[in-house]
């Protein structure tokens, strides 16, 4: 989709995903339906959501009871009992209090929100909030304080959520960024403070992409920009600095998936030497799979965290190192591009 929907919803000329999800009406009892026939009834649902007919079209044994954003909440909680939402695939039971690798359970803590103004320029003034907890573990980490520690800052709830969001739209705010951490491990919650939400703003997601099929149907149709890492272009790099297996083929395919169903913004943070095992596969791949998002280079690298001990990490890009890196970029002849020093 490029950056086409995204914009026409800054502009008001198309609803946001989310809104339009709650707009869709379905089955209002689904304590009496099986997950297989929920996930039929949201594939179709989204179906139609994508062809531009959801905001006339009526699935509901009876009328305005329940939407697809609360279809979408009905499947978040079921997959929280044994979560599958990352390919880590912990399977505790998170409703109950259990806590996987993202250190989370139920519940969802903002260690940091405000009005932005640092990121992308078609995305400010960005009203963020970052979620504590993640699903990868990433050495060279910025936000590892709020991250590792997953019940720092304010607890998120709909109510503070919603009177949040009206504040910072106040301010100038002319969207939604979750941030983390990574949000997708808060699915839940953020979708439960987008049931209480009525101001229309876009949804950007903020996100490492290392996630299931699962997580990416029921992003489908809730946001309206990725704005996705591709943090390394091998396994072994993934494994070693990131901590998670199989890193290469899920963003990969969850990159595809994200062009698909919705604007796309593809990030890479270049680390010291790992221009050749990192970036230069990263930027081939994009510039032949998706020629037409944008992509990001970022060559502000700072060491944090565990990265202090690392030799390779643990000092920033060279002037030498950064030229690498353009010319690379620059010669995947991409139509839109960023760069950030």
């Amino acid at each position: 989709m490029s950056l086409a929907h995204y914009r026409a919803v800054v502009y008001k000329k198309r609803l946001p995903f989310w809104k339009q999800s709650k707009l869709l009406t379905v089955a209002d009892d689904f304590s009496l339906i099986s997950t297989e026939q929920l996930w039929k009834l949201h594939d179709e649902l989204i179906r139609s959501l994508h062809s531009g007919k959801g905001s006339k079209k009526r699935t509901s044994l009876r009328e305005n009871r329940s939407s697809l954003l609360d279809l979408k909440l009905e499947l978040t909680r079921r997959i929280y009992k044994s979560c599958t939402l990352c390919p880590l695939s912990c399977r505790v039971d998170r409703l109950s209090g259990e806590v996987g690798r993202c250190g989370l359970a139920k519940g969802a803590w903002v260690f940091r929100e405000g009005l932005l103004v640092s990121e992308e320029p078609f995305v400010i003034p960005t009203h963020e909030l970052f979620f504590s907890g993640c699903n990868m573990g990433c050495k060279f980490c910025q936000a590892w304080e709020g991250v590792v520690q997953t019940k720092v800052g304010i607890e998120f709830t709909p109510n503070w959520f919603a009177q949040l969001v009206e504040l910072r739209k106040s301010q100038g705010a002319v969207n939604i960024h979750f941030v983390g951490g990574e949000p997708t491990v808060n699915l839940l919650a953020t979708l439960e403070g987008l049931r209480a939400l009525e101001i229309p703003l876009p949804l950007v997601w903020n996100t490492n992409l290392f996630a299931t099929d699962e997580a990416m149907k029921l992003l489908d149709g809730i946001v309206d920009l990725f704005i996705a890492d591709f943090k390394f272009g091998n396994d072994k790099c993934a494994w070693s600095i990131g901590g998670v297996e199989d890193y290469v083929a899920t963003i990969q395919s969850n990159l595809v998936k994200a062009s698909k169903i919705a604007s796309l913004v593809v990030r890479h943070l270049v680390m010291p030497d790992h221009i050749d095992c990192c970036l230069k596969p990263v930027v081939f791949w994009i510039s032949e799979n998706l020629p037409d998002e944008t992509f990001h280079l970022m060559l502000n690298y700072v060491p944090d965290w565990k990265a202090w001990g690392e030799p390779s990490l643990c000092r920033r890009l060279t002037e030498a190192e950064k030229e690498w890196a353009k010319e690379i970029v620059k010669a995947g002849g991409f139509k839109k591009m960023l760069v950030t020093e």
